[in-house]
Formats: C-alpha cells, structure tokens, sequence
C-alpha cells in the first residue's frame, strides 16, 4: 500500500531538488507537532528520504521489507549512491520483478523470504487487485479481515515461503547493523520487531505503515506500534494523515532516535 501513496517520478537524482525539499520539510521541525506529509502527491518520496538524511551516515546501511517490483528501492539506491540496501520480497512473482529491476546495481541485495517472529516457513497470502492485474502490494503473512472490505483486493491464493526474524538473519549474514528500516508488511511490522530486540538496538530511523483498522487478522494498529516504538526510544518525526481521519483506514510514519 505503501507503494501507492508514493510517485517521486525521479526527480530525487536533481542536487538542487534534494536541498530544496530538504530546506523545506526541516524548517518544519520548528514546532514539537510531527510534520504532516501530503498523501498521494508526486515528489512525497522524495521528503520522506530527505527527513532520513538527516538522521544516517552518507554510506548507510538500509534494509526494506515489503519490495514489490524494487523500484523504490532503485530510487533509494539513486538517493543514496554509497548505501548498502537489504531488500526483501516473499511473493514469488514480485521477487522475480525485484530481481529484474535492480540487476546489476553494485550494493542491492535481494532475500526471497519474509521476515517473522520465528525462523522456518510458513504460508503467506498472496493478494491480487482485479482492477490492476499483477499489483500484487498487499500480500501478508496475516490473513485478511477488514482489508477486504476497504478495498477491492482479494485474497485468493497462499504460497509457503522461508522465513526468519530480523535477529537470525543479521547472524546467518554478519550484518552488523542497520541504519534504516524501511517496512510494508500488511500488519506484520510491530510482530517482526518484537522478535529482534538485538538488531533493533543499531536502528536510527524507521519508515513503516500502520493502519487504523484491522485490516489483517490479528494485527496491531497505528496507536500500539507508536507507543511500543516511543518505549523503544524512537520519536515521531513525520507521518501522512491526520489523527481521527476518518477517510483513511491505514497511512504511515517516520520515526527516529533523538
């Protein structure tokens, strides 16, 4: 769902752009109140890595959850040239697309797995929106409940994919830390999270959707995951949507360490 909301239509590789957007959205930090993001407006994408800037090195290290195709991540990849991204796609389709759109591109690299509060496997839900064939955005290891009211997407197909906990597999792969964590996983943020309490302690900043209904079975909402992440340390710095919106049944936030 994520992938939606942004459209940064590239104009993120112009220096002049980037100290533009990044004069504008800190001028903003002036008050205590978050910055409010516009949703669904070109050049959002854009924002949201000029507030990270701030807050990690010029050789970052990021991982993202929820890749899809990988062209957002070819567009952090083009933000941050000297960064090392971890990306990660467990429906097989996407990941075939993810692999396709980033060969090549020296410092990217691609898991076909899904990240969990336990090591193995399980069944993830594949989604499929009748209204734009392949857009596969809003596949979970949860399955869907009030997704499927909110929106035309279905539900019609469980695949089994490997799984570990952001813990295990910093160890498998000597990764030492991250700087970034940037999470689409329909629900399933806050469950990930909890299940690494070692990794999360070299986290500055975290991008991560929430939603305000249960769209999938047992997910936490927006109010949960803030607070576990201020008890974590983290501050809200940004996020998309006025609280009470009740025209929104899910957005997202940027939280960071002071």
């Amino acid at each position: 769902m994520i992938r939606s909301f942004f459209c940064c239509q590239g104009g993120f590789k112009t220096l002049g752009a980037v100290l533009l957007v990044q004069s504008f959205v800190i001028s903003s930090l002036s008050s205590s109140e978050a910055v409010i993001l516009p949703w669904g407006k070109s050049g959002t994408f854009l924002q949201v890595l000029a507030l990270v800037n701030k807050y990690i090195p010029e050789r970052p290290v990021i991982l993202e959850a929820g890749a899809f195709d990988g062209v957002d991540t070819v567009r952090m990849k083009n933000f941050w040239p000297k960064s090392i991204i971890h990306t990660f796609e467990p429906d097989p389709e996407n990941f075939l697309k993810l692999k396709k759109n980033t060969a090549g591109i020296e410092g990217i690299y691609c898991y076909e797995m899904a990240l969990s509060n336990v090591d193995g496997k399980a069944f993830f839900n594949r989604s499929d929106d009748p209204a734009r064939p392949d857009n596969r955005q809003s596949g979970s290891l949860l399955a869907p409940k009030e997704h499927l009211t909110y929106s035309g997407v279905v539900f019609a197909e469980k695949v089994e994919v490997a799984t570990l906990t952001l813990d295990s597999w910093a160890k498998l792969y000597s990764v030492s830390g991250v700087d970034f964590l940037w999470l689409d996983m329909q629900g399933f943020e806050l469950t990930a999270l909890k299940a690494a309490p070692n990794f999360l302690k070299q986290v500055k900043v975290i991008f991560t959707e929430v939603e305000f209904v249960e769209a999938y079975a047992g997910q936490a909402l927006y109010p949960e995951v803030r607070k576990w992440l201020e008890d974590q340390g983290f501050i809200l710095l940004a996020k998309d949507f006025n609280d009470g919106d009740k025209k929104r049944w899910y957005g997202n936030i940027l939280m960071v360490r002071p």
